[in-house]
């Protein structure tokens, strides 16, 4: 741990320890409440995209100094039409369970395949930043943490001010 504190300093340990604290937040992201109408409704549908815009702009800044692929966060958003669909599935798979261990462990299984997602689309995708180096796997799933940290923070906001 001393090595990290004197790599990346205190203040990055600290936003770390803030990070997994404040990941109970995704336990609130999941916008399907019984019986309160589909999820496929125009309100649901754009307070989700805004939420992942949220998320996109967040990866951004979390790997502005990594080579990425022009477009990034329209590759982002691209990017959940598949993992959205995912993370409802993986809900509806664990019915019998606990509604906040069901949306804590698809959060993180989501958030390790976007990690994965997003190394694959700055390793592979047309880059627009020649120079800079590839992010590692590490910063990627990190960068998927802290956007969906952002993501699940800003979409209760979302439903709570656009009613």
């Amino acid at each position: 741990m001393n090595s990290v504190v004197i790599r990346h300093g205190a203040a990055f340990c600290r936003g770390i320890v803030a990070v997994l604290l404040l990941s109970a937040v995704s336990l609130r992201a999941d916008p399907i409440i019984p019986g309160e109408g589909s999820i496929f409704e125009t309100d649901t549908v754009f307070k989700l995209s805004l939420a992942f815009l949220a998320e996109a702009g967040c990866v951004l800044l979390m790997l502005r100094r990594w080579r990425t692929p022009r477009l990034f966060i329209l590759w982002i958003m691209g990017m959940h039409v598949f993992t959205y669909p995912l993370f409802l599935t993986l809900l509806w798979l664990a019915q019998g369970m606990r509604p906040a261990m069901a949306a804590g462990i698809g959060e993180g299984l989501i958030v390790l395949i976007e990690g994965v997602v997003i190394y694959l689309i700055c390793r592979y995708a047309p880059f627009g930043k020649p120079g800079l180096p590839f992010p590692s796997v590490s910063k990627s799933l990190f960068a998927s943490l802290a956007g969906n940290i952002c993501s699940a923070a800003v979409f209760p906001f979302l439903v709570l001010f656009m009613r």
